[in-house]
């Protein structure tokens, strides 16, 4: 199944919620904090054919399950990038979850964790707090998974690596967030099953003004 691309009002980076989560973003070269803070008002869609949203989960006792969802949609909205004033929103179908084995994506898709059925998306929307001296982006917002909704707070990087005419019409992206799944009523097989889940996001983000 390939991701499709619907409100495409939202940003790719999801999960972290404060005091159960930390966020950590992969080692790139990241765009100067002078770039950044010059990105013009625009808005960047996600591309989901160049995107990937993961995940990993370990078990007490066993190797940790590792998956994808396939079906996504995001956007960085640069209102005013000097201020800054950059909007952060995304929307994961969890019920598109892969990871290659029809035991762990039937369990995951059950009750005892995403339930599907009654709650078919996560949902996380933010703005953007400020740029770290290395270009690392902090957004501060709110999570929704199962109806349920929690401060959250992640970490961007946003790189010209292997982009062409960056940042003036697309630019790459990495962020990884690590998330307390009880937080969100997914507190099964606690002796079974660790509490944290890491979340990664990776990708390419195109103008809005490019797309057909």
């Amino acid at each position: 199944m390939t991701a499709r691309p619907t409100s495409r009002l939202v940003a790719a980076f999801i999960f972290a919620v404060t005091a159960c989560t930390t966020a950590t973003v992969p080692d790139a070269r990241s765009l100067s904090v002078d770039a950044l803070r010059s990105l013009p008002p625009q808005t960047y869609v996600l591309v989901p054919d160049q995107a990937e949203v993961g995940f990993s989960v370990r078990p007490i006792a066993f190797p940790a399950i590792t998956g994808t969802f396939e079906s996504f949609d995001g956007a960085v909205m640069v209102v005013d990038a000097s201020t800054p004033n950059i909007k952060v929103m995304t929307a994961v179908d969890v019920a598109t979850v892969e990871t290659g084995s029809d035991f762990y994506d039937n369990a995951i898709k059950s009750g005892a964790w995403f339930d599907v059925e009654a709650y078919p998306r996560a949902i996380f929307s933010g703005s953007l707090v400020d740029w770290t001296d290395t270009g690392t982006g902090l957004v501060d917002g709110t999570l929704t998974i199962r109806d349920i909704t929690r401060p959250a707070q992640f970490a961007i990087q946003l790189s010209c690596d292997g982009v062409r005419r960056c940042p003036e019409d697309a630019v790459g992206f990495d962020g990884e967030i690590v998330v307390s799944r009880s937080a969100f009523g997914m507190s099964q097989y606690p002796g079974f099953v660790r509490d944290k889940v890491q979340l990664s996001v990776s990708g390419t983000l195109v103008t809005d003004a490019r797309l057909p």
